[in-house]
């Protein structure tokens, strides 16, 4: 081959090698740019994602901030309504990480703005809940003042009820002493009265008879000889005693100190004025009497049995009072 064809080659090739360098860095500008074009763009979207966030957590920072002032410009001395917005606070907080955690992925930005706009909403309902709580209690607290002023009337009246009834009580305490005195004193006069108007039997006379079969009676002295025992007396003349018809009651008392008693001929019991105990007596007689001395006033016991031997006492009772006694003896 001539020089000349040779040197021709040689610059083809030449050329050959220089176009493909040329494209070869045309294609890596091409490249790089477009590279840098692409982490430009990324850059940007990276950059705009994390001023989106910082904005994010800004907004979550205010808002959870001026709901915990609000709710703790809320807390009165209501220990019950305290811990409810405690509680709620609790729930705010609680909330907010879960946002937190929302904003971190930079993918839920828009799920937790809504978190954001919901945590709002809730405070919102949670504002209502304690104001109407808070009315409620006002309304509670004014009527507990109401019914504590009311206490206070009640109690001062009761405590006034409770002195009058004290007072009448120790006036009452007092009447009735008075009384009980006065009763005491009464019953005193009373018994005096009536033992100053019991009328007394005197001249009493005893007679031991047998019934002769002509019906007559003849005085014996002698037990197996006696068929009924006369008693009689006087009655004294007595000013006290109110006229009318008059009791006196007859106790014949055997020598073995027994009553001699028999229901069906008159006998009974009377009520002693001195001692309240119930005495049997043997007969009775009612008289009229007119305060003055009332002679021959007599009793007659026949029992229908035989008198044993001995000393027989005799009492006269009249209003309850022994106002006549004598005794007697049968051989």
């Amino acid at each position: 081959m001539s020089s000349i064809d040779s040197k021709k080659s040689s610059n083809k090739n030449l050329l050959i090698a220089a176009g493909i360098a040329i494209f070869a860095l045309l294609g890596l500008n091409i490249f790089t740019y477009t590279a840098y074009n692409t982490e430009k763009s990324d850059n940007t979207v990276l950059a705009k994602e994390t001023e989106e966030k910082a904005a994010a957590y800004e907004e979550l920072e205010l808002n959870f901030n001026e709901a915990n002032a609000q709710l703790d410009e809320m807390k009165t001395n209501n220990t019950e309504l305290n811990a409810m917005i405690d509680e709620q606070k609790e729930k705010l907080a609680a909330q907010k990480k879960k946002i937190s955690r929302l904003i971190r992925n930079g993918r839920n930005l828009k799920k937790a703005k809504a978190e954001i706009e919901k945590m709002n909403a809730q405070l919102a309902q949670y504002v209502n809940e304690i104001n109407e709580l808070k009315a409620q209690n006002a309304q509670l607290v004014s009527a507990n003042e109401g019914l504590t002023q009311e206490k206070a009337m009640l109690t001062s009246k009761v405590e006034e009820a409770t002195a009058a009834n004290e007072s009448l009580k120790t006036a009452k305490s007092a009447l009735e002493t008075e009384k009980e005195k006065l009763s005491s004193t009464n019953e005193v006069l009373s018994r005096k009265v009536t033992a100053a108007s019991a009328i007394k039997a005197v001249a009493i006379d005893v007679r031991p008879v047998k019934i002769r079969k002509s019906g007559k009676e003849v005085k014996k002295r002698y037990a197996r000889s006696i068929d009924k025992v006369n008693v009689c007396f006087t009655a004294d003349a007595n000013r006290v005693t109110e006229g009318g018809t008059e009791s006196f009651y007859v106790r014949i008392i055997n020598p073995m100190g027994e009553t001699l008693a028999i229901e069906s001929l008159g006998s009974g019991t009377l009520t002693s004025s001195d001692t309240g105990d119930e005495i049997r007596f043997t007969k009775k007689v009612e008289v009229q009497y007119d305060n003055k001395a009332q002679n021959d006033i007599c009793v007659g016991w026949n029992p229908g049995t035989d008198f044993m031997k001995g000393v027989y006492e005799v009492e006269i009772y009249n209003k309850g009072y022994v106002t006549g006694r004598t005794s007697f003896k049968l051989k």
